[in-house]
């Protein structure tokens, strides 16, 4: 008799935030897995033009895999948006993008690296 492991393949899903604010603009990014309510246990700091911010991870089934963040520019901060980044469907999957991209006239947003950003939300003060 023979028996072979049927290793499951894993996959990555990525958030991808991006800064095109302005030079010398640094964008403050406060992430969290879970509910909205949760204190954040992500933080970076990503200035203009760096290397985006990626957190990479695995749909969660049969719980509800979701990501918050929190973009911010200025002081106090003056710019920012609480975000649900991503959020799990009904049916895990592999090789989900949310690409965010912070911007001065707001925050835009694809699925698709072939796909240009729109704009999807206006920076509350």
């Amino acid at each position: 008799m023979h028996f072979e492991l049927n290793q499951a393949t894993h996959c990555k899903n990525h958030v991808v935030i991006h800064n095109e604010l302005s030079p010398g603009i640094i964008l403050n990014i406060a992430c969290r897995k879970g509910s909205i309510d949760d204190k954040p246990t992500r933080f970076h700091k990503l200035n203009f033009k760096d290397p985006s911010y990626v957190i990479e991870f695995e749909d969660n089934y049969p719980n509800d895999e979701t990501w918050y963040c929190l973009l911010s520019h200025g002081t106090r901060p003056k710019y920012w948006y609480d975000i649900q980044v991503y959020r799990q469907g009904i049916q895990p999957k592999c090789n989900q993008l949310r690409l965010w991209i912070a911007r001065m006239d707001g925050i835009w947003f694809t699925r698709r690296y072939e796909s240009p950003p729109g704009h999807v939300l206006d920076w509350k003060i």
